[in-house]
């Protein structure tokens, strides 16, 4: 009975934060935004609530890739599943670029090329000069996975070349206490932050009227969807909470 009203109270308070805290300005990231990432599944496992921020702004979008997910011979079918889960989220398949190359396998033992994470990123920029935000891991990749940290470190390395003017954001990674603290992970933020407008480090915590949304966008993943990463949905951190902070040399 006492877990249920604590449930209760924090739903409530959570309402009411966030209309008054939590809700972010439509043009807090303006010009297009670039989502770099290392396997197919981690925009939905790890990004939702910045993707549904965006759609729901009407911000365009695109992904980058940076493989195809191919260490179980099911490269082709998660390469289809990453275009539903981005026409989920209003990501056009033009928009999306999946990286096949063989020095970027999936892997927890594959060391990829930062130089060659950093070249493909730039080439992509090249590509689409209406970019202006650039969004990925931070230096610990989240999980600690090492594919999303080498991706952060070739961003990393695009942002030391590169002249002022893109906004380079990274995703926050949670202490292994705090992220799987599920929908209780975005009573801090919405406790004690007073303001949440700074493009340079803001959070944004799922909409109440949004709460499926990573386990719906993950219904597309339908060969990532064994019984543990169905937990990970529900007890996440990061399907409610997204924390952001500028990527600095």
């Amino acid at each position: 009975m006492s877990i249920l009203l604590l449930v209760l109270i924090c739903l409530f308070e959570y309402l009411r934060r966030w209309h008054s805290v939590a809700k972010l300005p439509p043009n807090l990231l303006q010009g297009d935004v670039l989502l770099i990432f290392a396997h197919p599944d981690d925009e939905a496992m790890f990004f939702s609530p910045l993707l549904n921020y965006l759609r729901s702004n009407n911000v365009i979008c695109h992904f980058l890739c940076f493989s195809s997910g191919d260490s179980e011979g099911k490269g082709e079918q998660r390469e289809q599943e990453l275009y539903e889960s981005g026409k989920y989220f209003g990501v056009t398949k033009r928009n999306i670029k999946i990286v096949n190359h063989p020095e970027l396998r999936d892997g927890l033992k594959e060391k990829w090329s930062h130089t060659l994470v950093k070249l493909e990123v730039n080439a992509y920029l090249r590509k689409n000069g209406s970019i202006s935000t650039l969004v990925t891991f931070d230096k610990f990749g989240v999980s600690g996975h090492p594919n999303h940290i080498a991706v952060h470190n070739g961003v990393l390395g695009l942002k030391r070349g590169m002249p002022p003017g893109l906004l380079f954001l990274q995703l926050r990674s949670r202490s292994i206490l705090s992220k799987y603290t599920g929908i209780f992970s975005v009573l801090s933020p919405l406790l004690f932050m007073k303001e949440n407008r700074d493009r340079r480090n803001f959070f944004i915590p799922i909409p109440p009227f949004s709460l499926l949304c990573t386990w719906n966008a993950m219904m597309n993943h339908a060969t990532q969807l064994v019984w543990f990463r169905y937990l990970f949905v529900i007890f996440s951190s990061y399907t409610y909470l997204n924390e952001f902070t500028e990527m600095r040399i």
